[in-house]
């Protein structure tokens, strides 16, 4: 299976007669929410580390002050994350209103990217997949019958959907997307970093949780014997940045903005770092976050 896999554009007409409800009375388990003020929150991230260059109100300035941050810390070989979701299984094809504002961000980012720097990225949806339970999420494991059905394939929302076949005839911009499994990555992280875990200087264990070491901090990425999302999302930024085939490594992508909810923020940077320390990353990105949750 591959890391980032194609997300295919629908006809309009799919959604009519297509079975919609996964779970019926499903309720997302995930707790994070931003308590806090809503902001525009800009890191730089690359090989020296992270720095926050932007903490401003969100207003309509953000995507220029984006489009001319980009110009600096990405190159024309750049991906947009953005529509960070967990999937509702009582609608397997709505998003929220949060989400369907990142997604409009990174397709309106696409468009102004393409008309004035002359570069159109591709984008890519990360479906947060940890919550897609019937329990209270600690029944999380590769088996569960639910996720399955709701990213084996994951279908696009009809909303993201319509709003791709639309640009494609005003804009006349082919979006060409993609998606990925935080779950998914979280395990194959687990599995690469199997045999390094005796490296006192990068791992701590206590118990049924694994500790990962960076200069002056730490922060978990096994946790009761489970990836975290800090592991699915240091795995995904490794996949972004390259292609991986019969133990051989290809170019992927060269940079990378992503778009997240701002309670997603620490398991973001804690990702970054972990890629940064266990793979060598190299992929110079913008991490944008704004927005309180992926389900609200």
């Amino acid at each position: 299976m591959p890391d980032i896999e194609c997300l295919e554009v629908m006809p309009a007409e799919f959604y009519k007669n297509a079975d919609r409800v996964i779970l019926e009375g499903y309720n997302c388990n995930c707790q994070k929410y931003w308590k806090e003020q809503d902001r525009f929150i800009v890191y730089k991230a690359d090989r020296e580390g992270l720095a926050e260059i932007v903490n401003s109100p969100i207003d309509q300035s953000n995507i220029a002050t984006l489009l001319e941050l980009s110009k600096y810390h990405t190159d024309s070989n750049v991906i947009i994350s953005g529509g960070h979701t967990v999937v509702n299984l009582n609608d397997r094809f709505a998003i929220s209103k949060e989400v369907e504002e990142s997604v409009d961000f990174c397709l309106d980012y696409i468009i102004r990217s393409a008309t004035t720097l002359g570069i159109q990225p591709d984008f890519l949806m990360e479906i947060n997949d940890f919550y897609m339970e019937k329990s209270d999420g600690d029944e999380i494991d590769g088996a569960n019958n639910y996720r399955k059905k709701a990213i084996s394939p994951y279908i696009i929302p009809e909303k993201v959907n319509q709003k791709i076949l639309d640009i494609k005839e005003n804009n006349q911009i082919q979006i060409k997307a993609f998606y990925v499994s935080e779950k998914n990555m979280a395990d194959r992280f687990r599995r690469h970093i199997k045999n390094s875990l005796s490296d006192t200087s990068k791992f701590r264990k206590e118990g049924s949780s694994i500790w990962m070491l960076d200069k002056n901090t730490s922060f978990e990425i096994i946790k009761n014997n489970k990836p975290t999302c800090a592991a699915g999302n240091a795995a995904t930024f490794r996949a972004i940045r390259h292609k991986i085939s019969s133990n051989k490594s290809f170019d992927n992508y060269t940079s990378h903005i992503g778009v997240f909810p701002l309670c997603s923020m620490k398991n973001v940077l804690d990702g970054y770092r972990a890629a940064l320390s266990f793979y060598d990353l190299n992929l110079p990105s913008l991490l944008v976050f704004f927005g309180k949750s992926c389900f609200k």
